[in-house]
């Protein structure tokens, strides 16, 4: 009995395991390849990030297995190296908006419910791919996004004068979540980034996490707080993924 029970229980955490292993996947458009790290899960939640980092993501890989341990699939498609970009803001204007719609559409094909995700100034790339996604697509495969500590200034804010965003913020009508940290200065500029997030119809709810700056979770020289929150990265993300399930229901 305890061989025939042992045998079933190492045979289940092996399936785990191999859902939770990264893959790599391809996925080839009219403009270019891409290639996708792949997480796959057995719920019915995809979470489609943006990180352009070209691979070197090793927080952001930890986070995606441990999520797709608890059943949320993780894509994360290495969108500099397909155009051979440098990392750099400027080179996220040459991502072509069909490839991002074609990215979409594959995580589409699984049946589950896609969110995205993205940091820093990649967040206006996932807010362009959910803004010409909804302008093109008559579905509801989109739920929400998440957006961490984003950065989407046009130009840098002048004392006394609204703010500039880039033409991406407020164009989309899904539900957005957004984190920043306490300790940087773009903290004080939730409440405008909100406001001009919800012009396009998102409702936005945004969150303050104590004691870190801005790309904690990148850091070489994180502090105790910012280490813990890094740890905890995936819960963070399934709350905030909840939210955005919430208001879709409630919609």
């Amino acid at each position: 009995m305890y061989l025939k029970t042992g045998f079933v229980f190492f045979a289940f955490l092996a399936f785990t395991t191999l859902l939770s292993a990264k893959e790599i996947r391809i996925i080839e458009t009219d403009v270019t390849e891409i290639e996708v790290r792949v997480f796959a899960a057995r719920g019915d939640t995809l979470l489609l990030g943006f990180p352009c980092d070209e691979g070197k993501s090793i927080a952001e890989e930890k986070t995606a297995k441990s999520l797709s341990e608890d059943g949320i699939e993780v894509w994360m498609p290495d969108m500099l190296s397909a155009f051979m970009l440098p990392k750099v803001r400027s080179s996220l204007a040459e991502i072509a908006d069909d490839v991002l719609l074609a990215l979409i559409d594959e995580a589409a094909r699984t049946g589950k419910k896609v969110y995205l995700i993205a940091s820093g100034p990649d967040t206006e790339l996932v807010l362009r791919a959910a803004s010409i996604y909804e302008a093109s697509r008559n579905n509801n495969v989109l739920g929400g996004m998440i957006i961490m500590f984003p950065r989407l200034f046009k130009t840098a804010p002048e004392p006394g004068k609204e703010p500039e965003y880039v033409d991406a913020v407020g164009k989309t009508r899904l539900p957005i979540m957004l984190l920043e940290g306490e300790r940087t200065p773009n903290r004080w500029g939730i409440n405008s980034l909100s406001q001009a997030l919800q012009a396009g119809g998102s409702q936005v709810s945004a969150k303050v996490i104590p004691m870190v700056r801005g790309y904690f979770f990148k850091r070489q020289d994180s502090n105790r707080s910012e280490t813990v929150v890094t740890s905890q990265l995936a819960g963070l993300i399934k709350v905030s993924l909840f939210y955005l399930e919430e208001k879709t229901h409630n919609d």
